[in-house]
């Protein structure tokens, strides 16, 4: 959906069927390629699969990680689904039509590379590049009187709910020794399950991140 939405940039507006046409192909794509992925998950294997990882700032312990296990496997099918329905109820608007599709496109690339990612710096960032779009969408093709308000409103909530959200994530990293820090999720999981966090810094850390996040 990224690469689609960067194409779609470079298309006339004037091609409006071509736009239209390009992005509900783009997400029946996506979906086809999630149902192949949910046919082919092997049911009753330990850990993720159809993992890709590559290094990206590893003084940082960054990478671009990427994987699904029983629970995400379905959030991103289910996304896939919702993104091509969008796409195809989408057929009425009538104005800015390039501009809609880029960032129906931006925002389900978000979601999926969201479910997917295993990363906690690559998570956060395809969280907030499926929110983004959000506050356009609303505020430009939104329907009634109070939609300015509405994304005023949304904004204000989820921009409050993101600082949150990585205040939490910060911590959390930072729990790791010095040396041996990570953003990846399953080296996360792996370190805490052997060496637990001390208690009073859960009791902060737990809050933080459900809070943030359930904004």
């Amino acid at each position: 959906p990224l690469l689609a939405a960067l194409l779609l940039a470079f298309v006339p507006r004037e091609l409006r069927f071509g736009i239209r046409l390009i992005a509900l192909a783009v997400t029946l794509v996506d979906l086809v390629l999630a149902v192949g992925l949910f046919l082919r998950f092997e049911t009753g294997v330990a850990g993720y699969q159809f993992v890709q990882s590559v290094p990206w700032v590893s003084a940082l312990g960054i990478n671009y990680h990427v994987g699904v296990d029983g629970v995400n496997l379905g959030l991103v099918l289910l996304a896939a689904v919702v993104a091509f329905a969008a796409t195809c109820v989408s057929w009425e608007i009538k104005f800015h039509e390039k501009e809609f599709y880029i960032l129906l496109l931006v925002m389900s690339g978000g979601i999926l590379g969201a479910f997917a990612s295993l990363d906690l710096f690559f998570f956060y960032g395809f969280h907030e590049l499926a929110l983004v779009p959000t506050f356009i969408m609303i505020g430009v093709w939104g329907r009634g009187e109070d939609k300015n308000y509405a994304t005023f409103k949304i904004t204000l909530y989820l921009s409050l709910g993101a600082l949150i959200a990585l205040v939490g994530l910060i911590a959390l990293y930072l729990q790791m020794p010095m040396g041996e820090r990570t953003f990846d999720i399953e080296r996360l999981t792996e370190y805490f399950r052997d060496h637990p966090m001390p208690g009073a810094a859960q009791q902060w850390i737990f809050p933080v991140l459900m809070f943030g996040f359930g904004i």
